[in-house]
């Protein structure tokens, strides 16, 4: 069975966990940002879908803020979020937008975050969650091994090399990919709501 969210159609609609691998930034960085109203998340869809989502606009001004928000008015950063919109919509995108006579360079920017949205989007292919395999707990795709299980014995020491000996289905690959799902959705005991499972593709593991 396959089921997604219609609000993750694109993944460049990031939570603020997610925004973290995305920008480098702290994720207390982009929850203040969000609480000041700096950035604005997307709107929710309905009383089950509380978590505040973030759209690629707000994620280049995110990485900007650092460099050129000391500088800019309220105004000026409402329009300099309303600039990068128009920007993040073109394919070829402008290398500078001007706010007033401050001219500010966003290509580079745009460029390493859509980088990182990528690497994101293959990161959660390696990943499956299924009810029905290990009671719904994420896994790599395609074998029965957690994902948690995996962090747990790097975090205990166990090498890259060893974990691959001591599970041959893995790959170099998956399991970079599975140890940094983990770090992005660490194991919180058993939350009411999994905060891994909103807008995953189910995929059944074998």
């Amino acid at each position: 069975m396959l089921a997604t969210r219609e609000r993750r159609a694109s993944r460049r609609a990031v939570s603020p966990r997610e925004a973290v691998f995305v920008t480098g930034l702290s994720e207390k960085t982009i929850n203040q940002a969000i609480d000041r109203a700096e950035v604005v998340p997307l709107p929710t869809r309905g009383a089950g879908d509380r978590e505040r989502m973030l759209a690629f606009p707000e994620l280049v001004y995110l990485r900007l803020r650092g460099q050129v928000g000391r500088l800019l008015s309220a105004e000026g950063k409402r329009k300099l979020r309303q600039e990068l919109g128009q920007v993040a919509a073109k394919p070829k995108h402008p290398a500078v937008v001007s706010i007033g006579a401050l001219k500010v360079s966003v290509g580079p920017e745009v460029r390493t975050l859509r980088k990182k949205v990528a690497e994101m989007e293959k990161m959660w292919s390696f990943v499956a969650i299924n009810p029905e395999v290990r009671a719904g707990e994420p896994v790599v795709h395609g074998t029965r091994i957690g994902v948690h299980t995996l962090a747990d014995l790097a975090a205990q020491g166990a090498p890259a090399d060893e974990l691959l000996e001591d599970y041959p289905s893995l790959t170099a690959e998956s399991l970079d990919a599975a140890l940094a799902w983990a770090r992005m959705y660490p194991r919180r005991g058993r939350p009411p709501r999994a905060p891994w499972k909103d807008g995953v593709v189910i995929r059944r593991a074998s």
